[in-house]
């Protein structure tokens, strides 16, 4: 089954929660688009419409028969936000209107950014941050001059008479989606005791905390976050490795991607083709190795052509045979002009880069069957590619060619085409290890739209998978969960050699 998803969503996650973390903006001689007069109330409702009816156009799920409630969602979402048109005065009521609309979806694949990338909302904090540890918001980081803040590891339990996690998923989770994940109170949880320009919640007052057995009221005092603050963030974010393969002196293999991102012409396609070009170099190495890691962290996915490249390196075409993933039953692509639009510029990059084969005529099948199902009226076109693999034979045995064991390594940035890649390598024999993913819904495949003020684009899923063995938001949990930094690698190294057979 050939599954190539065109656009990594994680930077568009990223953006959306780090937009609003900067401060002023630089001065410019002319005003930006953020800082130019306009009604923002008329801002909104231009926007809100425009996203519903891009929706309505090009998404799956507007017409799909398994999902019957989304239009419904699709049509309460736009009437919320336009409700909150009415009182919108300013940036911060347009943002967090849209943002609280496409959080609604519950789908990580319906994102939202800015276009002017150096605009930020003011940042406001009473002098803490808490984290998620577990189900618990404890205090990761705090002004040690404010003797008046709360304790490291002291943990929320409630303000204003509001328990933590009620309030959690009204000040995060409503702006967020899919607060039911780990991953996501694990990325987001930070955001409890910030304050940026948001007018649909409003700022705690005072706050309870247990630490050392005893509870204590701290009244809150909110202020202008420092300057340092996205670095004391970034320091609560899980790590981030950068391309590459090392190879130890105990016989083992590190292979860091932590991106797919497929466009043929930006660096991290050129890094993955470098990294799959080494890897073949060392194939024989590879197989022979007593461990091999596959470290997936910081990866929120790209295309999942080259977890495929990866898995035929390692365990070679006659194992992936062998040893299948449950087959996806088909594949149903939203027939519309802005995703036939989309898939036909994706093919105009790789001829021009001279791309893959496999790729090229991937998206050459996509584009033809979309318009072959637009002029004869039908919603959906759906891959032959898919339905081919659902029915082939099964193959016969084939040998193992890996000595050792492999392991993948997950942490809460994990979706998308990563989720791919834990999907088809735990199938092939890897072994996951680190921390629950983030998870997808079964609509797929990202082409991002502009908005009609231009100020923000969305972020659209283009197909619809049809019976996936992982579930609609389900995530990939280890069978060996590794507690503590996930940006220590000497600690992750160490916790996977104990892992091993003796």
């Amino acid at each position: 089954m050939k599954r190539f998803l065109t656009a990594g969503v994680a930077c568009l996650a990223m953006m959306g929660a780090t937009q609003a973390l900067a401060q002023d903006a630089p001065a410019a001689e002319a005003p930006q688009p953020m800082q130019q007069p306009r009604d923002w109330s008329a801002t909104l409702v231009r926007d809100a419409t425009a996203l519903h009816d891009i929706m309505v156009d090009s998404h799956p799920g507007v017409h799909d028969p398994l999902n019957p409630g989304f239009r419904a969602r699709l049509d309460q979402g736009l009437a919320t936000a336009l409700d909150r048109a009415r009182t919108t005065t300013d940036a911060g009521g347009w943002w967090w209107a849209l943002r609280a609309y496409v959080a609604s979806f519950e789908d990580g694949h319906v994102q939202i950014s800015m276009t002017q990338r150096d605009f930020g909302f003011p940042l406001r904090w009473p002098g803490f941050l808490t984290v998620y540890r577990g189900d618990d918001q404890v205090v990761a980081n705090r002004d040690e001059a404010d003797a008046a803040a709360p304790p490291l590891g002291a943990r929320l339990i409630d303000c204003d008479g509001v328990d933590a996690a009620t309030l959690a998923e009204r000040r995060i989770g409503q702006f967020r989606g899919r607060w039911f994940l780990e991953a996501i109170k694990t990325r987001f949880g930070d955001w409890m005791f910030l304050s940026a320009d948001n007018p649909w919640q409003t700022e705690m007052t005072s706050c309870r905390f247990e630490a050392d057995g005893a509870t204590r009221t701290y009244a809150l005092n909110w202020r202008t976050s420092p300057d340092d603050m996205n670095d004391r963030r970034m320091a609560l974010m899980p790590g981030r490795p950068e391309f590459g393969l090392k190879h130890f002196d105990d016989g083992g293999f590190w292979i860091s991607t932590p991106s797919f991102n497929g466009d043929p012409t930006g660096e991290i396609y050129a890094e993955l083709t470098a990294l799959i070009a080494d890897m073949k170099a060392k194939q024989e190495a590879l197989r022979l190795a007593p461990y091999v890691v596959l470290d997936l962290r910081g990866n929120g996915g790209g295309s999942s052509h080259w977890s495929q490249l990866m898995a035929q390196i390692l365990w070679g075409d006659d194992w992936m045979a062998a040893h299948p993933e449950p087959a996806i039953e088909a594949v149903d692509w939203r027939a519309s002009d802005g995703n036939i639009a989309e898939i036909s510029a994706f093919l105009d990059k790789l001829r021009a880069t001279n791309g893959q084969p496999e790729l090229i005529a991937w998206a050459e099948d996509a584009i033809s069957g979309m318009k072959a199902a637009k002029a004869a009226g039908q919603v959906y076109w759906r891959s032959a590619n898919d339905r081919e693999a659902a029915d082939a034979a099964p193959p016969p045995p084939a040998p193992q060619l890996m000595a050792g064991r492999v392991y993948v390594l997950t942490d809460s940035s994990c979706g998308s085409a990563c989720l791919d890649a834990v999907d088809l390598w735990k199938t092939v024999g890897a072994v996951q290890v680190g921390r629950e993913t983030s998870a997808d819904t079964v609509y797929m495949e990202i082409r991002e739209a502009a908005l009609a003020s231009g100020l923000a684009e969305i972020a659209v899923p283009m197909k619809v998978y049809r019976g996936r063995a992982r579930g609609n938001n389900e995530p990939q949990r280890p069978q060996y969960v590794i507690e503590g930094d996930m940006g220590d690698d000497a600690g992750l190294l160490a916790s996977i050699r104990r892992l091993q057979p003796n």
